[in-house]
């Protein structure tokens, strides 16, 4: 009894779910697979987990991302594959999967609320590649196109086309503009926390500083940090070099203390 209680409960998550999604899957077991971890495949063996679907995903999104940027015929290869990492990044997916509250349907061997972003973010790729599959042509891109379309990617990639004639990574930007003050590349130090187990780890930076290359000293930039955790060190960093640009910025990139 409690057995098909719990079958029907999973059918009914998975209709809402469906509603969410705005597909209707004539094989459910895809949409079944794309929401499931691999702690909850651990307890309950045979149930295959997201992984493959969201392989699939992330180079269905990859490909849809790029078609629209080369429609513009006005970047080259450089800023469009900036443009499309910005558009494509796991932060960025997992805002996606947060939306629809995609959090409340997977199924883990955890509680929903210590289900990383990262895997908010393979999930909502998996969905994409459970869609595709789903889909009998000619219809799979455009099927993936109108799930991707409830979250205004086309709108972003188009104000980012917009905006990208100077177009460089934050990096690139701040160690541009401190060589054009200082003559000299920048040397710049982050101290890292982490959380989470190794497949789910999370970064934060706490503390910056940058070699003075006037007096050699380490300069920490105050208040320079992130405010929350982050997938990747590489995100994490992005962050508190926006941070550290403004902070230079506001002092006319003076380094030495007052």
């Amino acid at each position: 009894m409690e057995q098909r209680s719990n079958a029907a409960s999973m059918k009914d998550d998975l209709t809402d779910l469906e509603e969410l999604i705005g597909h209707r899957f004539q094989d459910k077991a895809l949409l079944a697979e794309a929401i499931t971890v691999g702690s909850y495949t651990t307890e309950h063996p045979g149930s295959p987990n997201y992984q493959r679907l969201e392989f699939l995903g992330d180079r269905v999104i990859s490909l849809i991302v790029t078609e629209q940027l080369l429609a513009s015929q006005s970047l080259d290869e450089g800023k469009m594959t900036i443009l499309r990492s910005e558009l494509e990044n796991n932060q960025r997916m997992a805002e996606y999967g947060e939306e629809i509250g995609l959090r409340r349907y997977i199924r883990a061997g955890e509680k929903r609320e210590q289900i990383s972003s990262k895997v908010i973010a393979d999930i909502f790729e998996a969905i994409c590649g459970a869609i595709y599959l789903d889909t009998a042509e000619p219809a799979k891109m455009s099927e993936v196109e109108k799930f991707l379309a409830k979250f205004k990617i086309f709108e972003r990639i188009k104000e980012k086309m917009a905006g990208a004639a100077d177009i460089l990574p934050v990096r690139n930007q701040f160690e541009n503009k401190f060589r054009d003050v200082h003559r000299c590349n920048p040397e710049i130090e982050f101290e890292y926390r982490s959380t989470g187990e190794e497949h789910q780890k999370r970064w934060t930076i706490k503390r910056c500083w940058i070699k003075d290359p006037e007096t050699g000293e380490e300069v920490e930039l105050e208040g320079v940090k992130n405010d929350t955790w982050f997938t990747n060190k590489k995100d994490a960093e992005t962050d508190a070099l926006e941070q550290a640009f403004r902070y230079l910025e506001a002092r006319g990139w003076h380094l030495k203390r007052e």
